[in-house]
């Protein structure tokens, strides 16, 4: 396990990034885990196995997981009109008449685009996103142009509010706890959205995330003093709290396209829930799960690819498909998992389904505009921790 312990320390070491974690795993063992650098800059307090940072979109594996439970539980269903459990009509504008279902938002094939904002407030609604005249309509631009309905891949984290308010009106509960009891208490886990149910121990050791630039030093981007945060950490309208959010009315309240704070360790746990190492979904779920849903096609273009970093997609997944875009040189066979890049860190947790062999890792903060990778649509850091963590594993050709 050598070579992702060296590309660590050497991403700290040429301040690509204050601190990280990564961790490899084969079934339910872990076969090697490590850290570098810092948790906190000012304090300079080391980066733990145990610290719990944001993981950006890793986030969206946990919300599909979240929703798959309650598919499994027959109360909801992938392939039904998703208006039915968010309490308003929603429609693709220039198709009206075509229903919008769980499947096609999990697979980011429901024509729905990020516009200038998509954070949840208490006091507001997820409704004024996509309904004319809504407080955060922004003209219509959380719709993607189509020229026919749905199937065209775009990448949204607006759309993963509709699947967590669609959890909260199916399943009785702010997402965030049914987050917690169908997921994370199952796999034995001390993670949660935007801080919910998170221990104060697990607080007392979370990382903050940072961006520098060239030249510069490391600028505070977001999980200031982690310990002293309300858990959950939520925003709200001037004189509102918690305790006035309407349940099932935003979905987008707890993050469940980004908020999750979760450790290597947490999220190498979710990865063997994909691999079926670790027993979650039932087995024919799982196999849905892993089953291609969509996979970019040049001509005629059926999605946007971010620059080549989206080349295929299962059930709320990412598809690794080796090959000359792949990020990993050489990769042997599909992984899935996901990426995640925000507020400076850079992340991934992917797993080989066929040998349940898999890793997870994060830098808790990067440069300002990362070094573009060699050969595909991710950073070079990307890249490298990747290519490290698959040759360490064996998945790759030698």
């Amino acid at each position: 396990m050598k070579r992702l312990a060296e590309t660590l320390g050497a991403v700290v070491a040429r301040r690509e990034a204050p601190g990280g974690a990564a961790i490899l795993f084969s079934g339910q063992e872990i076969l090697w885990s490590g850290t570098a650098g810092v948790r906190d800059v000012p304090a300079a307090s080391p980066l733990l196995l145990t610290s719990k940072a944001r993981v950006a979109s890793i986030s969206k594996v946990a919300t599909a997981l979240t929703l798959l439970k309650l598919v499994e539980a027959g109360q909801i269903d992938l392939d039904r009109d998703i208006s039915d459990l968010l309490g308003f009509k929603l429609r693709h504008p220039k198709f009206p008449d075509s229903p919008i279902t769980p499947r096609m938002i999990l697979c980011h094939t429901a024509g729905i685009r990020d516009g200038e904002t998509y954070r949840g407030v208490v006091g507001e609604a997820l409704e004024g996103f996509f309904v004319p005249g809504g407080k955060n309509w922004n003209e219509g631009k959380h719709w993607a142009d189509l020229a026919q309905p749905f199937g065209f891949f775009t990448y949204s984290n607006l759309a993963m509010g509709l699947l967590a308010q669609a959890c909260e009106n199916a399943g009785g509960d702010r997402f965030d706890r049914l987050a917690q009891k169908l997921v994370f208490t199952p796999l034995g886990i001390d993670c949660g959205f935007n801080w919910s149910g998170i221990s104060n121990q697990a607080a007392g050791e979370a990382a903050t995330l940072y961006r520098r630039k060239a030249d510069g030093d490391w600028e505070f981007q977001v999980d200031g003093a982690p310990s002293t945060l309300p858990r959950p950490n939520i925003a709200t309208e001037p004189g509102l709290g918690l305790s006035d959010y309407a349940l099932g009315s935003n979905g987008l309240l707890f993050s469940p396209q980004g908020g999750l704070r979760a450790s290597v360790a947490d999220l190498a746990r979710i990865g063997m829930a994909l691999s079926g190492a670790m027993a979650l979904l039932e087995p024919a779920m799982r196999a849905l799960v892993l089953t291609p849903q969509w996979t970019y096609r040049a001509d005629p273009k059926n999605g946007g690819t971010s620059g080549g970093a989206f080349q295929g997609f299962g059930l709320g997944v990412h598809r690794l498909i080796p090959g000359e875009r792949c990020p990993v040189a050489g990769l042997k066979a599909e992984m899935v998992g996901h990426y995640g890049e925000a507020y400076g860190l850079l992340a991934g947790l992917w797993v080989d389904p066929a040998s349940t062999r898999g890793f997870a890792w994060f830098i808790t903060g990067s440069l300002y505009g990362p070094a573009p990778g060699q050969r595909s649509g991710v950073y070079r850091v990307e890249e490298e921790m990747m290519q490290a963590a698959a040759a360490d594993l064996g998945l790759v050709d030698s």
